[in-house]
């Protein structure tokens, strides 16, 4: 009665309901991976966040930029003017704009660039507040190229990049750039009122967990059409 089972049809069959199956189960797998992770970092994301105010060379004394991250921090020293930076492709509140990037030169002698906060695209860029300056921000990392991503150009100077890449900028910087720069939270003086914060990271943990049912579902979905296509031959043949 069973002996279809092994027709080249059938057999074709369970080979590409075996590969659904492994597929999407390891794509279960993969959501259910990025589930955890993104619990860590919103685990490690509240801690920084929660930390004690330090000075910048503080922190940078014994950690790596990634391990200090989002922590606040405070800065004090003088805007390099006329060294303006936007950084562009990037929207906040559903409002397509850029960000104001501005070296500012530190009482150490280095410089490290400030992210002054975000403009929509029709807004002009504001100069920097000039004298000493006093800063409350958040510690930022480095920016990577991702995959598939636009590139800024390897040489020349640039006044808009796609990604805030310290070691790109150090070309054009005159002085020292610290191996981080700083998300600007609160300025003394103050900044330009045409600028916006730029908004907190997102704290959820994201739709990774629903995904992961999803797939196992899809998965187990593919089992029972197979055990039905079964079923449903099985019949035929009794009735031959």
């Amino acid at each position: 009665m069973y002996k279809f089972l092994v027709q080249p049809k059938w057999i074709a069959t369970h080979l590409l309901v075996i590969a659904l199956v492994v597929v999407m189960v390891n794509l279960g797998k993969w959501q259910l991976n990025r589930h955890h992770e993104r619990k860590e970092f919103n685990a490690t994301l509240v801690q920084r966040f929660d930390a004690p105010i330090q000075p910048l060379d503080e922190l940078l004394q014994d950690s790596k930029p990634e391990d200090i991250e989002w922590m606040p921090t405070a800065v004090s020293g003088t805007y390099l003017q006329g060294e303006d930076i936007s950084l562009v492709n990037v929207s906040q509140n559903g409002i397509a704009g850029y960000d104001a990037i501005t070296p500012m030169l530190l009482n150490n002698g280095t410089v490290v660039l400030v992210n002054r906060g975000f403009l929509p695209l029709a807004s002009e860029f504001p100069p920097a507040p000039t004298g000493e300056v006093s800063l409350l921000g958040r510690v930022r990392a480095s920016s990577e190229r991702r995959t598939g991503a636009v590139s800024d150009p390897a040489t020349g100077e640039l006044s808009e990049v796609q990604r805030i890449d310290i070691d790109r900028l150090q070309q054009q910087i005159d002085g020292d750039l610290v191996p981080v720069y700083v998300q600007l939270l609160k300025s003394t003086p103050s900044e330009a009122p045409t600028l916006s914060t730029i908004v907190d990271p997102d704290f959820s943990n994201g739709p990774h967990l629903s995904y992961t049912v999803q797939w196992l579902f899809f998965s187990l979905c593919a089992i029972g059409g197979w055990i039905a296509l079964v079923r449903r031959e099985v019949v035929k043949q009794r009735k031959a």
